[in-house]
């Protein structure tokens, strides 16, 4: 009897063992999540809106990023316009294409498992358009008589404009893989080929040019990543990689 009760409780302190080294195995070990590496593809809701309320614009743009590694961006947008300006001076039509290329930084410290992004990047700019001059006021010279309209229709092909420009944003996960973001632009145009006898004053993809060959933008897009591959980072192992880079 005294040897069964002895049993009993051998078998029991065994087990009581085997539960409490279980419990504090499966407490060590430590939490991952995965890193998404994957195209991301959307588009410019402004400029896609803007195609219903202005009856003077017809235009899109498309904008993909690829992230290379933890922190940088590959990035690309293209797309085409179609801009009519009228005011009291003048009257013309810029039409063509644009592609800017570049790459942007997150700066973002992510939590488990967001991706989300506050980035500052770089492009640089090319459009390729035509335009037409409608009409513009001349002065006559003469006190005693309006200024003058002059309906030239003179249309100018082959144009094209080179810029920088730096773009500061953020993209924000709605849903499993679903972003929407915004951005604001600045841009620097440093070549151009201009009309004869008139001046480039919109650019497809740069804008208006104001004073000094500097214009701004902003952009408000939706877009969807396409997950190639994930990569497992345990948070330990992601605070020593911090660490060294800093």
């Amino acid at each position: 009897m005294k040897l069964q009760q002895t049993t009993m409780r051998t078998f029991s302190f065994i087990i009581s063992l085997f539960c409490v080294c279980s419990l504090q195995a499966q407490e060590q070990v430590p939490q991952v999540y995965p890193e998404i590496y994957g195209l991301r593809i959307g588009t410019d809701l402004i400029k896609a809106s803007r195609n219903f309320w202005d009856k003077d614009y017809k235009g899109f743009e498309i904008s993909a990023d690829y992230r290379y590694n933890k922190r940088w961006y590959l990035a690309a947008e293209a797309g085409y316009e179609n801009r009519l300006k009228t005011d009291d001076q003048l009257s013309y039509t810029t039409d063509g294409m644009f592609l800017k290329i570049g790459a942007e930084k997150n700066f973002h410290q992510n939590w488990l498992d967001m991706n989300n992004l506050i980035y500052v990047g770089g492009r640089y700019g090319f459009s390729l358009h035509s335009q037409t001059l409608h009409s513009y006021r001349i002065n006559t010279g003469d006190a005693y008589f309006d200024e003058e309209m002059q309906y030239p229709e003179l249309k100018s092909t082959g144009l094209m404009a080179h810029w920088l420009e730096m773009i500061v944003g953020i993209k924000a996960e709605v849903v499993d893989n679903l972003y929407i973001g915004m951005n604001v632009q600045l841009k620097g145009l440093f070549y151009q080929k201009q009309p004869e006898g008139f001046e480039n004053l919109y650019y497809p993809g740069f804008g208006q040019k104001y004073s000094g060959n500097i214009g701004v933008g902003f952009g408000y897009g939706i877009s969807y990543m396409i997950p190639f591959k994930k990569k497992i980072i345990q948070p330990v192992k992601q605070q020593e990689n911090e660490i060294k880079k800093r």
